[in-house]
């Protein structure tokens, strides 16, 4: 099989995937394993592929393959432990996550997969440990990246990590530092979102945060936003307040919306 029949061939188990075909991609996963049944990457992907088949003990089968021929392959730990939390052993999960992460080369997706897992079990110190490490630490120069390249960095990591993070900060009350992460969230959607009017959620949350610290300055100019510039109705900006008085920064009281 040349280069080029690879990649068609991997271009089509990635449609299959995406619209649901699991039997069709496995299929030709099992045509690559067999033309290179020593390649670690197909043997990953034709896990990952029973796994979204709900296959998992045949998806644990290939990672352990996998793992057979790279004993630090971190994909595969990452894989181990999404089969381990989708069977709702979170113990097992967070080994298999943190084995990922701790070998020699550094592996963006562990760290995401334990803030994600962190979040879901309300250890949100451990959730921001996480996230702000992957932040420092991974695309460091993505500001500078093209837009395009940002859209992918953004759906692929980027946008659940900063939303777990300023999430776990204003639940464990950390609102000046929530505040900040929001504003570092969307200042970098901004380098490639060019609609000034798109409304935006975090704008509503930055303006429940600016009340919940007081903060006249920012309360001000985010009520004016909210007012003048996305053209909110002067209710809706009132039972927002009221939300955040009752502890809504995150939802909303649906009754205070009603007129």
């Amino acid at each position: 099989m040349t280069e080029q029949e690879v990649e068609k061939l991997l271009q089509k188990i990635s449609n299959q995937r995406m619209f649901g075909e699991a039997e069709k991609a496995i299929a030709n996963l099992h045509i690559l394993n067999n033309e290179f049944p020593q390649d670690k990457q197909y043997l990953a992907l034709l896990a990952s592929a029973y796994l979204d088949a709900d296959a998992d003990d045949t998806a644990l089968e290939y990672c352990d393959k996998a793992l057979e021929i790279d004993p630090n392959y971190s994909e595969a730990f990452e894989l181990k432990g999404m089969i381990a939390e989708k069977k709702d052993d979170n113990d097992l999960a967070e080994k298999y996550y943190r084995e990922s992460i701790s070998q020699e080369v550094p592996f963006k997706m562990g760290y995401l997969r334990l803030v994600l897992l962190y979040y879901k079990l309300a250890r949100y110190d451990d959730a921001i440990k996480e996230a702000e490490y992957l932040l420092a630490n991974f695309d460091k120069t993505r500001d500078e990246s093209s837009a395009e390249d940002q859209r992918k960095i953004f759906a692929q990591w980027l946008s659940l990590t900063y939303i777990r993070l300023y999430s776990s900060l204003i639940r464990t009350e950390q609102f000046e530092n929530a505040i900040e992460k929001v504003n570092e969230y969307v200042a970098f959607r901004s380098n490639y979102v060019k609609d000034p009017y798109q409304f935006l959620t975090e704008d509503e949350l930055l303006f429940k945060l600016y009340h919940t610290i007081q903060n006249p300055e920012k309360m001000e100019s985010s009520e004016d936003r909210m007012l003048n510039h996305y053209m909110v109705p002067s209710n809706i900006v009132a039972a927002m307040k009221k939300d955040v008085e009752q502890g809504y920064i995150e939802s909303a009281n649906p009754e205070n919306y009603q007129q």
